[in-house]
């Protein structure tokens, strides 16, 4: 087993490095095809042709396209993502991430922890109490948060906490002019306070489709005839639900949890936008704004590998969870 578990891990391993290097190419041609460039965003309108020729030269853009392309690649491996031009103008990129990264990290990190166990767990009982009223109310109240857009459940947030309960912050990660003269703390209560709410409107909308796509597998997985052995048996139901039901329905589960590592930050950055948190998703909404490329093309580097690492660790759990994977 230790043999084909290495030889799974070598091949999954070789796999994910060519999607990665298929992400880096499409991340390089991608802003190279959109329409203008980067002379055309710093330099001031009636600048002239030398200057514009100069800055072309300068950002190394005058050169063929493959020797921009292993420039660009020699760069990524130095961990050197150029400059951004527009939303910190003359930073380096990879200094201005580090913060913004931080804050997503903490939102869509804690959301999809919360949003993989209570999902879990609601879909799990929602199955066995199939018909029920249990059932009825839990899969209705579900599938109207799954069917809901993340900008407007945020936008009804924002309206009536702004309405109700006008004290709570309903923007930003943090309190900007208090946070630096707090302790440890105070910066982790008011962290908790800035996040809840966005923290919240994350989480509601992906509970609902793990509740779903949990309660579709184990309904499916309960109509097997091994379940129907298990019951004739005598098993007990906790038995029969634990031992032989959950193990078989997680395996869709953990590709859709994967899966959804890239809906969860895209809709991250909506709900980062309506609560002005200051995350990736609020740094791509103003690089867009801005045109500003060298942090665009970071952040959707970032959030692709993401994906990838994600399906990585998926594959690597369903060999683990399906004895089909090791033949």
């Amino acid at each position: 087993m230790a043999q084909g578990f290495r030889s799974y891990l070598i091949r999954k391993v070789f796999y994910a490095a060519i999607i990665v290097f298929l992400i880096l190419t499409f991340n390089f041609i991608l802003f190279r095809a959109m329409p203008g460039d980067v002379t055309h965003i710093v330099i001031p309108k009636g600048a002239s042709d030398q200057v514009r020729e100069e800055l072309a030269a300068y950002y190394g853009l005058d050169k063929p396209i493959l020797e921009q392309f292993l420039i660009y690649l020699q760069h990524l491996m130095k961990g050197e993502l150029g400059q951004s031009i527009d939303f910190k103008k003359g930073s380096e990129v990879v200094s201005i991430l580090g913060p913004f990264l931080a804050n997503t990290l903490i939102l869509v990190g804690i959301g999809t922890v919360i949003s993989v166990f209570f999902g879990i767990a609601f879909g799990r009982i929602t199955a066995w109490k199939r018909g029920k009223a249990v059932d009825r109310i839990g899969s209705a109240f579900f599938l109207v948060f799954y069917c809901m857009p993340t900008f407007l459940f945020g936008l009804l947030m924002v309206t009536m906490i702004g309405r109700y309960v006008p004290e709570w912050p309903t923007s930003y990660a943090y309190t900007p002019e208090d946070y630096g003269n707090m302790d440890l703390l105070g910066k982790i209560a008011d962290r908790a306070v800035h996040t809840a709410l966005p923290l919240f409107a994350l989480v509601v909308e992906t509970i609902a489709t793990f509740s779903i796509i949990t309660r579709s597998s184990l309904i499916d997985v309960m109509t097997e005839e091994y379940m129907v052995t298990a019951v004739a048996k005598g098993l007990k139901g906790r038995d029969i639900l634990h031992k032989h039901a959950m193990p078989n329905a997680m395996l869709p589960v953990v590709t859709v949890v994967a899966m959804n590592v890239g809906w969860i930050m895209s809709g991250s950055i909506m709900i980062e936008v309506i609560f002005s948190y200051q995350g990736l998703g609020y740094m791509t909404w103003e690089a867009v704004n801005g045109e500003d490329y060298p942090v665009l093309q970071a952040v959707f580097m970032l959030e692709a590998i993401a994906v990838v690492v994600a399906n990585f660790i998926a594959d690597l759990m369903l060999f683990r969870l399906d004895p089909r994977v090791k033949i």
